[in-house]
């Protein structure tokens, strides 16, 4: 038996393992101890404007990366969360109701929190429209300052300091057009799903806007807060164009970079579509 204390723990946690442990002084004793088996999880976070290809882009990994465990948006069980789709999507457009801005990046944290407790050796967790949409973007839609935005894009990072985290970020040139773009995509049904969702956003009231003005103009300013993120984020980065000429290159470009070996992953990089 390995007896080790807590110096000793330590190093190894920020090397291999989980942040969330309960310390006294007492040596812990572990039993078939292997440094090798202590993998770190390694989690794969696909993000982008709606329409840049997310949901895609995560089953493409999930078919042909062996090990992988998708969780898209809108997914019932979905581990992330704090709010609940509905049958349309993830627009939460009530979350206001329930939640402040400080009462839903506490829960977030405490999702992420949860989750990373969980993860189990060996496998890929995939997550479609996260962390950005699913948590930044509520944020914005509740009025957040810019700041505490910030603060909570920090916190979060520092949570997943023990992880293998990836983010595959679709970068989008021309936010208003992307938009008009995936209106004609979508059809009249979810843009009136979208519009009535934005008019109860906080963020929406605050400013005076409604109706396709309040859709276009958060769409415009969240682009460009999801620059700024993608810019401030700690770990392995793959920016791709959102509206690629051949998305069957871009696919394949995001699966050779998650594919290879951590050590083998360069810097973040730019690849055009």
């Amino acid at each position: 038996m390995l007896m080790i204390d807590k110096g000793e723990w330590c190093a190894l946690i920020l090397t291999f393992g989980r942040h969330s442990w309960n310390w006294d002084n007492t040596p812990i004793e572990l039993e078939g101890w292997s440094a090798v088996a202590m993998q770190r999880p390694q989690i794969v976070f696909i993000d982008g404007l709606p329409g840049s290809g997310k949901s895609m882009a995560a089953t493409e990994i999930g078919r042909r990366l062996v090990g992988s465990q998708v969780f898209l948006e809108s997914q019932p069980d979905h581990p992330l969360l704090v709010g609940v789709p509905d049958e349309r999507g993830a627009a939460f457009a009530d979350i206001h109701e329930t939640h402040s801005p400080e009462s839903f990046a506490v829960m977030a944290l405490q999702k992420l929190e949860g989750f990373l407790n969980t993860t189990k050796q060996g496998v890929r967790y995939v997550f479609e429209s996260h962390p950005m949409q699913s948590t930044v973007r509520v944020l914005g839609q509740l009025d957040a300052p810019e700041t505490m935005i910030m603060k909570f894009w920090s916190d979060l990072q520092d949570r997943l300091e023990f992880t293998e985290p990836r983010l595959l970020y679709f970068h989008e040139n021309d936010p208003r057009q992307a938009l008009k773009d995936i209106i004609r995509k979508r059809g009249p049904t979810w843009e009136k799903y979208m519009v009535d969702a934005f008019d109860r956003y906080p963020w929406t009231k605050a400013r005076g806007l409604s109706g396709s003005d309040a859709l276009f103009a958060a769409t415009e300013e969240y682009s460009k807060l999801l620059d700024q993120l993608a810019a401030s984020w700690r770990f392995p980065l793959l920016t791709l164009t959102a509206r690629p000429q051949n998305y069957q290159q871009r696919t394949n470009a995001l699966i050779e970079w998650i594919g290879k070996s951590g050590k083998d992953r360069g810097p973040a990089r730019p690849l055009g579509g």
